[in-house]
């Protein structure tokens, strides 16, 4: 079944947030979609030209034959709109961002004896958070270490430093020694946070605040709230996917 374009009267939107949000890794995209489905999360698939919206959910990620099956309408007026249409906007809510999608064709199928539609799993999809990105405390037992080079007029080692929490958006840096200029607007190319068991995330970090936080030992050490700049989207995606591990773990000890 293929993925089909957005409506023309969505397309020039849709593209523009496909370009600064889009997800195209197949790994990440599945991910994601696996999440919403073993959350049981809400989903709204939005109708193109119409008031209706459908509200269903995830029933199963299928990757080899390349489908989604999601719980089928409740009415049949709203199915054979579903189904006669050229397809629907797929709009859920997962840890306070936005994943959606258009998904193209409709169709009507059976999942454990029951009604279900069926749709293609997408090729691309839009993870969208609007207002701020949601940020996760890094572990305290096992420190994520960011590595960020010395200034250039300085003949140094490259400074140390470990994550205090971390967002799509950006992270807060623990720096002990002290080292950084800390300025507010000040970036700082070519840094390289060490995610466990992946390949480093090089980024450019702008500071836009600092602190200076007495520890309990009485010693001090300087935090930076810093901003990713124009972070590239093979950059993201293992920084989203890092972020919502962490807060799940954290969820399933609660």
């Amino acid at each position: 079944m293929p993925t089909a374009s957005p409506p023309a009267h969505a397309a020039t939107s849709h593209n523009e947030l496909l370009a600064r949000y889009g997800i195209q890794s197949r790994k990440e995209i599945l991910f994601l979609l696996r999440a919403v489905q073993q959350r049981k999360l809400l989903v709204n698939l939005d109708l193109p030209n119409s008031r209706q919206i459908v509200v269903t959910s995830v029933l199963a990620v299928d990757e080899a034959s390349n489908t989604l099956m999601l719980d089928s309408a409740r009415g049949d007026a709203l199915n054979r709109e579903l189904l006669s249409g050229p397809g629907a906007d797929f709009v859920t809510q997962l840890e306070g961002v936005t994943i959606s999608f258009f998904t193209g064709p409709v169709a009507f199928a059976e999942y454990e004896k029951l009604p279900a539609l069926r749709i293609a799993l997408p090729k691309s999809l839009i993870r969208l958070q609007r207002r701020e990105h949601f940020r996760v405390p890094m572990p305290i037992a096992h420190p994520v270490k960011c590595i960020v080079p010395a200034d250039a007029s300085e003949d140094a080692d490259p400074i140390t430093t470990h994550l205090v929490d971390l967002s799509c958006g950006g992270v807060a840096l623990a720096d002990v020694g002290g080292r950084i200029n800390a300025e507010s607007g000040r970036r700082l190319p070519g840094c390289r946070i060490l995610l466990p068991e992946l390949p480093p995330v090089i980024a450019t970090l702008e500071i836009r605040n600092s602190a200076q936080i007495r520890l309990h030992n009485g010693a001090f050490q300087t935090r930076l709230g810093c901003q990713f700049i124009n972070l590239p989207n093979e950059m993201a995606a293992p920084l989203q996917r890092f972020v919502m591990e962490i807060e799940r773990a954290r969820r399933d000890k609660l």
